[in-house]
Parts: structure tokens; sequence; C-alpha cells
């Protein structure tokens, strides 16, 4: 029976259901289309740490995870972004003057990835223009290769290497655009799903208290035969007067 209250509204309201859905998924992806850049160049770089006599392979293993973890969040630095300015491949102008707002504008173009247990770092660069964006993973490129060492202090006898890459794609990609669209039809499709339920649910709660009500205030407004036989009594036959008297007695 539960089921049945359940699934009738939204029998009912099925195409309006699908609709929102529909509408749901086209919002998704005109804020995915507007919000993301034209392209994406990414590049995996892979940390290298030179063993010596003294070191085994676990602890190799856990400073270069430590090394990637240092340079995932150097990446965003303001040090950082003035060795990419320094290496004269972008234009110093490409990022705003104020501090605040340049590391607000980088973090939004750069996406520092990493697998720590490979020592493996995922930089991925986000521009409308296709030059520029080859240009800044360029600069990143060098700065990581020769001058990683400003993030980790010398001797460490470590290198970074391009491991794959730069590969320049098309953004977003198809399979990001077929993600969001399903993700917000099937959001739009429970949110609505979910509306219309509590909508019937209220409305059947609503009926069911006015019932109440009503039933309660004819009940008020009914006399009792004590009240009905004093206002009525002067218009009552005698044998009528007594026999209300002995209802009210039995009573």
């Amino acid at each position: 029976m539960q089921n049945n209250q359940i699934l009738a509204p939204i029998k009912k309201k099925f195409a309006t259901i699908m609709l929102i859905g529909l509408l749901t998924a086209a919002l998704s992806f005109f804020i995915l289309v507007v919000k993301e850049k034209n392209f994406k160049v990414s590049t995996d770089y892979l940390i290298v740490q030179n063993q010596t006599t003294s070191q085994d392979f676990y602890t190799l293993s856990k400073s270069a995870e430590y090394i990637g973890k240092i340079l995932n969040e150097g990446v965003y630095s303001e040090i950082f972004i003035g060795e990419v300015v320094k290496t004269g491949k972008v234009s110093p102008e490409f990022l705003p003057f104020d501090k605040k707002e340049k590391l607000k504008t980088w973090s939004n173009a750069v996406s520092v990835g990493l697998n720590p247990d490979l020592g493996i770092i995922n930089v991925q660069v986000f521009d409308n223009d296709q030059k520029k964006a080859l240009a800044i993973s360029d600069a990143i490129a060098e700065v990581l290769s020769t001058k990683s060492n400003l993030f980790y202090g010398a001797g460490q006898n470590i290198d970074v290497k391009v491991l794959s890459g730069p590969v320049l794609e098309k953004n977003p990609s198809l399979m990001n655009i077929i993600a969001v669209s399903v993700g917000g039809f099937a959001l739009g499709i429970m949110l609505s799903a979910l509306w219309v339920i509590s909508r019937d649910d209220r409305k059947r709660k609503d009926l069911f208290s006015h019932s109440a009500n009503s039933v309660r205030a004819g009940m008020q407004a009914k006399p009792s035969p004590q009240i009905q036989m004093e206002t009525a009594g002067n218009f009552m036959s005698d044998e009528d007067y007594l026999e209300k008297i002995r209802e009210i007695g039995r009573e």
C-alpha cells in the first residue's frame, strides 16, 4: 500500500519529472562548456632518487613519496610561478598583478595530481589558447626538471624527469560531457521525484486534516437532547415533552 502511494504521484507526473531531468542535464552541459577552458595539456613526471649504499628500496620509495607531496603543493606557490615566468616561455603579463588574484588564476589554470606509490606527478594546464597552454606546460616542465630542488633543498640526489607528454587535447573531453550530462539528468529526476512525492504527501495530510476538522465542527454544532428539549419544549405536546425527559434520564 505504501509503495503504491509513492509510485502513484510519480506515474501521474512522469512526463514532468523527465522534462526536469532533461533540463537539468542541459543546464549541467551548458555550465561545463562555459566554465571549462578549450584546451588541456597533460604531462607526467617521474621522481627519481638515485640509490646510495646507505639507503634501501623502502627508504627511497618513501622519500620519493615525500618529495612528490612537496612538489604537488609547490606548483601552486608564488615562488613556482615566478620561476615559470623567469623561463621566458610565457609573458609576465599572462597573470594578474595582484598576488591573491594571481594565485587564484594560476590554481584555475593548473591542476596537479600525485601517484605517491609510483612517484609520478601529473600536471594539467588549461587555457582557451592552444599555444599559450603548450607554452605554460613547457615552462612548468623546465622548472620541475631543473629547479625542483628549490622546494626540497639541495643534496637530495633527486631528479624529476618527463615521463610522458605534453599531450594536447580538446577540453572538455567527450567522456566528461557524457558523465556530467548523465549525472545532471539523474540528479534532476531524483530531486523532481522527491518534490512530487513530498507535494502529494502534503496534500493528503491537508485533506485528512480538513476532513477531521469538518467532522469535529459538525459534532460541536449538533445540540444535545436537553438543549433540543429546552429550545423546542414550548412547541411540544405533553406526551413528547415527557418522552424527552425520559430520554435525558436514560442518558
